[in-house]
């Protein structure tokens, strides 16, 4: 960069500028201009498009099998959905696959039960945080998932409205308020295996006093008509039992109407802050 010249024939020598002092303050108003640029950079890519889903469907329940060791308690895939968004102008949607894992009251269970989701489909991917990890949920923790949060908003990467990012909101809705109805669940994600997701629940040893529900999801992405092969496999001391089923939406999702989306977002702008200036009253 030029510095500006200073025209310094009528000014003593004792009273000019320091010409060092000139260049500090002059990398001072460069570093006050980046930072202001990386603010606003910021602020733009803090930005996020709210997404609604526009299909659902119901998966069926699986059959149910008898769990290992007993001759009439069982274990069943229930409750499943699938839903997407519309479609960007890359051809993306985003869609969400449930199912919840229950196992009758009284089974032994202690051992660990393998669920997979697989997309069958080419040209599907699994979606990604704001953060870069999976959209695989629960997520995986030693301390076990009694208390892990169930989001119903979530942050993906997916390009939008111009922005990088979207919000997902009623993720949960149709799904319980927690990832199990038992103590002592803990999760590990197996290695990642492209196009399937796998959820190993560690189960405590012991009959189950009450009904074991453990639902799960994913988040994915894809260019085609989303669907998605499910199955989980409890293993014990006393033998193996699996369950399956599969769902699909009929259609890929019409384009994203972005001036309907803006047009919510700036509602639920209006009603956030009409929200806190009743809260200041």
């Amino acid at each position: 960069m030029k510095l500006p010249s200073f025209n310094r024939s009528s000014v003593p020598a004792d009273e000019r500028i320091p010409r060092g002092a000139i260049v500090v303050v002059a990398i001072g108003l460069l570093a006050t201009l980046a930072a202001a640029l990386l603010t606003q950079t910021g602020a733009v890519s803090g930005e996020a498009a709210h997404l609604e889903f526009v299909q659902k469907k119901k998966i069926p329940d699986s059959k149910s099998v008898t769990v290992p060791g007993s001759k009439n308690l069982k274990m069943q895939l229930v409750d499943g959905t699938i839903k997407a968004t519309g479609t960007n102008v890359a051809g993306y949607s985003l869609f969400r696959v449930l199912s919840t894992a229950k196992i009758d009251a009284g089974a032994r269970i202690g051992g660990e039960l393998l669920c997979s989701i697989h997309a069958p489909r080419t040209g599907t991917l699994i979606a990604q945080s704001s953060n870069g990890l999976r959209m695989l949920y629960p997520r995986s923790s030693e301390q076990g998932v009694s208390g892990q949060e169930v989001p119903n908003t979530v942050l993906a990467k997916f390009a939008s409205h111009g922005l990088l990012l979207a919000v997902l909101e009623e993720i949960t809705e149709d799904m319980p308020e927690s990832f199990t109805t038992i103590q002592g669940v803990k999760v590990g994600w197996p290695e990642y295996e492209e196009g399937t997701e796998h959820i190993l629940f560690h189960l405590p040893h012991g009959k189950a006093e009450r009904t074991v529900e453990l639902p799960f999801y994913t988040i994915w992405k894809s260019q085609k008509a989303p669907a998605a092969q499910i199955a989980c496999t409890l293993t014990t001391k006393l033998g193996k039992a699996t369950v399956e089923t599969e769902g699909s939406l009929p259609h890929v999702s019409p384009p994203i109407d972005e001036e309907a989306e803006e047009l919510k977002q700036e509602e639920r702008e209006e009603a956030e802050e009409s929200g806190e200036e009743a809260e200041g009253e």
